[in-house]
């Protein structure tokens, strides 16, 4: 006898939240499987206090918005292909973009994170900021994406005189 697991859609009643207003551009792109498609669709419902985030699919879009205020944070535009999808459009909420050391780059990068981890169970490290001073190691980790995800670190640069 098989064992099925009811899967929780998460539809934007879900959850509190605020409206995704406007935002900028991030440089973020990829392709996704039909199957992988399908598990974006399903989004995410928080189910605890460390779950920090709520993700639904409305189409055409994937909305990302932090569990604990409902504010939103990320936009992604998914066009259906062949195949699968494609990422035609991401978009960081203005109000986080407008902050004081914001990085187009580095939010790709964690949008990368959150969308392989959260949604599609994959197990890519965390992508920990460059120069990043926190009080207790993970606590930025923990913070952004709860935890028990690894971290990577950014490898550090070596001086430019420096060929070895």
């Amino acid at each position: 006898m098989a064992i099925v697991i009811a899967t929780v859609i998460a539809t934007a009643d879900a959850w509190k939240h605020e409206r995704f207003a406007e935002g900028v551009p991030l440089p973020f792109e990829a392709r996704y499987s039909e199957r992988e498609f399908a598990r974006l669709r399903n989004g995410l419902v928080p189910s605890a206090m460390e779950d920090k985030w709520f993700v639904y699919y409305e189409a055409p879009y994937l909305f990302f918005h932090r569990s604990w205020t409902g504010r939103p944070v990320y936009r992604i535009a998914l066009e259906a292909t062949g195949e699968g999808a494609v990422v035609a459009e991401a978009l960081w909420a203005t109000e986080w973009a407008s902050a004081e050391n914001a990085d187009a780059a580095y939010q790709a990068t964690l949008l990368d994170f959150l969308i392989s981890n959260l949604l599609l169970g994959q197990a890519k490290p965390f992508p920990r900021p460059e120069g990043l001073q926190e009080p207790a190691p993970g606590a930025f980790q923990h913070h952004v994406a709860g935890t028990g995800y690894r971290e990577a670190r950014p490898s550090p640069k070596k001086p430019w005189w420096r060929f070895w």
